[in-house]
């Protein structure tokens, strides 16, 4: 017998919500219903774009939808937290965006009432430029083999010129700019990706004994951002020292006056791995070790990675439909979200 299409609804109709309703589409498994849109002149054309039956302006209307199996929700993160709430509360499944909440308070009570319902799917979306596409599973299985020996360093930075969100990039989303909607800037918009990468090929297992922010800036040119409220950072470092003897210097910038490529080296006794790990860098990833296991010459191997076909979003809303199905185990749980999200709201701690 066919699948009977899961029905969808989705919060939020911006870029990102679109980027999801057309890899809901894509599944042919889904059905997505409902949109709920704050600007009402705006609702009907997104509905006729997408062919979606129903829209409206209150989220909670398609929370009374008994056909409703699952939500997304794509609002701005500070809006979050009450509509996590009132999702869970109406038992539908849910694909959060990322950060998950903006407040340590807030995420805390979120995990519990996660926890409280464990008939609910509940997945948060930082999986989807990390454990989702094929780089991630080509390291992890280096990392696991043992060929690497003890891991003792990781060392990943991503420095970039104005291509900040809000100015740049998706320059009509200028709540990215204020703290007080978005959460903070670079560390939160790209952190939770790459601690989900990073943490992730340990196996999650390490934990922070450390964390010590070496600088936060902003202000690093004189650009006029379209607002008034522009108070999140463009560029950080930090070191974090976590269980296991492994140190792990970290540094991103979406606006500073250097550029670098997104690189991470991973340093161990045995072996090392050097990879751009976004999917749309370079496809390549260094392995290097020393022949005669130690004894003889450094050497190295270039491994290819196949990315042909690949899409992080695409695949984000096929996971969450496998998860939905029993097909597939829910990458990235509201937990361990909430596990990164506590780093980055300790790094935050020390800044201010």
């Amino acid at each position: 017998m066919a699948q009977k299409p899961l029905t969808f609804g989705i919060i939020g109709a911006g870029m990102i919500a679109e980027k999801h309703i057309a890899g809901l589409q894509k599944t042919g498994l889904v059905n997505v219903k409902w949109v709920a849109r704050s600007d009402e002149s705006r609702l009907a054309p997104f509905q006729k774009k997408y062919g979606i039956e129903k829209g409206t302006t209150r989220y909670t209307d398609m929370l009374n939808d008994p056909e409703l199996d699952a939500v997304i929700i794509t609002s701005p993160p500070s809006l979050h937290y009450d509509m996590f709430k009132a999702c869970v509360k109406a038992g539908k499944h849910i694909l959060l965006e990322k950060p998950a909440a903006i407040k340590p308070a807030h995420l805390s009570e979120m995990v519990k009432l996660a926890e409280a319902h464990p008939e609910l799917i509940i997945s948060d979306c930082s999986s989807r430029h990390a454990r989702l596409q094929p780089k991630f599973n080509i390291v992890k299985d280096i990392v696991d083999s043992g060929k690497l020996g003890e891991i003792y360093f990781i060392h990943h930075n991503a420095v970039a010129r104005q291509s900040r969100p809000g100015i740049e990039y998706h320059p009509t989303a200028k709540w990215f700019l204020s703290k007080k909607i978005a959460g903070g800037g670079v560390l939160f918009d790209w952190g939770v990706y790459d601690l989900s990468f990073h943490l992730g090929l340990l196996g999650d297992v390490p934990e922070v004994e450390a964390a010590e922010l070496l600088f936060m800036k902003n202000g690093l040119d004189q650009k006029d951002p379209g607002t008034d409220v522009f108070d999140v950072e463009e560029h950080f470092a930090a070191r974090l020292e976590l269980s296991g003897d492994i140190n792990y210097y970290w540094e991103r910038a979406t606006n500073a006056n250097m550029e670098a490529v997104n690189e991470t080296r991973i340093y161990g006794t045995r072996g090392g791995i050097k990879l751009s790990f976004c999917s749309w860098d370079d496809n390549r990833v260094e392995f290097f070790d020393v022949s005669e296991n130690g004894r003889g010459t450094a050497r190295s191997k270039t491994i290819v990675v196949n990315m042909a076909g690949h899409d992080d979003n695409d695949a984000l809303s096929a996971h969450f439909v496998n998860a939905l199905l029993g097909r597939e185990k829910v990458q990235m749980p509201l937990s361990l979200a909430a596990k990164h999200l506590d780093i980055i709201f300790r790094l935050y701690g020390r800044a201010e």
